[in-house]
């Protein structure tokens, strides 16, 4: 298959990103490939793996991020682009990415492709009911995160929890700092559902890392495998 149009999105609270982005166009307008949001084929989003996160399902195309050193999600980098977008141009493959499902209190709130997180707002621990088919607990943490396969090389690896391939049929649970280590990171099948009570304590769902919810005392969260996915572009 051939991508034949995209258009460019930058980070706008990035100069480097807007930038770079310009030279993108260029290079799609050398290649009669440059295109509106209303007629392209995909888009290319500019900055880091942050800017994926925030817009992957603004535009409801495919994907291909320009990003830096420390990207994961990024297909390409300041070096390479424009390697990498000319082989995409010429042939490419959709990379299919799972998202989590979250719901607060029965209603749909977010789907996440790195992850959903539950944290303490005051710096003090917070009381949480977790119940899979796998662990029923009632314990004090920082919080907890529940990670896709994407993310589970981010925030969920730096408390402990098991890195996955990116097409893993699996997701993780991982508590943040959990009071006398009360609770183990573990894995579920991406087939199980997760549900979450904030017992006590001021805490914030978090989305990705971009979007925040209040919670209060008694709020309810259940986190399961989304419907959606996000594509990106694999040269």
């Amino acid at each position: 298959m051939r991508l034949k149009t995209a258009f460019v999105v930058p980070n706008p609270r990035k100069p480097y990103a807007k930038k770079l982005a310009k030279e993108v166009e260029a290079f799609l307008k050398a290649k009669d490939s440059l295109a509106t949001s209303g007629n392209a084929d995909f888009v290319i989003l500019v900055s880091g793996d942050g800017t994926v996160l925030y817009n992957k399902q603004k535009y409801g195309l495919p994907i291909f991020a320009i990003g830096h050193g420390k990207s994961h999600i990024c297909q390409a980098d300041e070096k390479n682009w424009r390697r990498l977008l000319s082989k995409a141009l010429s042939g490419f493959k959709l990379d299919k990415r799972s998202m989590l499902s979250c719901l607060v209190n029965g209603k749909h709130a977010f789907d996440s492709l790195n992850d959903v997180v539950v944290r303490s707002r005051d710096h003090r621990v917070v009381s949480l009911r977790l119940s899979t088919k796998k662990n029923k607990k009632e314990f004090l943490a920082d919080g907890i995160v529940f990670s896709t396969p994407t993310g589970s090389h981010a925030y969920s690896y730096s408390c402990g929890g098991k890195k996955l391939s990116e097409h893993a049929r699996e997701y993780v649970v991982a508590p943040i700092a959990p009071y006398k280590r009360a609770l183990k990171p573990f894995t579920l099948p991406d087939t199980f559902v997760s549900r979450l009570t904030v017992l006590s304590g001021n805490a914030d769902l978090v989305f990705d890392g971009q979007f925040v919810h209040p919670l209060k005392k008694g709020d309810k969260i259940t986190v399961k495998k989304s419907r959606k996915q996000v594509a990106l572009v694999s040269a």
